[in-house]
């Protein structure tokens, strides 16, 4: 019976895309993603890294992570799921939903985690 319950509520939570991640927070619309990330520059943590990130406006991507090299991939905004998606040599197009947080601020959503960042207008890499 309590497997059953338990059941219920897991396909629930899916069915509304109600994440504990998500918990007050609103997905951004693809024109909302290229409005945030075309031609700018993001800071944030992923899995615990600190890094920074630059998105050209034609869809190039550089990936700056605090200790390593820089990594060079595509990246777009799927106005059919109005998912971020991401391309790496080592992945492929990963999609991923980006929320603006109930601070104001905005954030990937990775699995179950939020992994926040912050948007500074214009190129900030060298």
């Amino acid at each position: 019976m309590y497997r059953r319950s338990f059941l219920a509520l897991i396909a629930t939570i899916a069915a509304f895309g109600l994440y504990p991640a998500q918990a007050g927070s609103v997905q951004l619309t693809a024109n909302e993603i290229n409005a945030l990330l075309a031609g700018n520059t993001i800071n944030g943590v992923w899995a615990g890294t600190n890094y920074t990130e630059y998105f050209s406006a034609q869809g190039q991507a550089i990936y700056i992570p605090a200790e390593g090299p820089p990594s060079e991939g595509k990246w777009r905004a799927n106005p059919d799921t109005d998912e971020y998606e991401s391309w790496w040599r080592s992945t492929g197009w990963t999609p991923y939903v980006i929320v603006k947080t109930d601070t104001g601020g905005h954030a990937f959503v990775n699995g179950d985690a939020l992994e926040p960042f912050t948007v500074t207008p214009g190129k900030q890499i060298d």
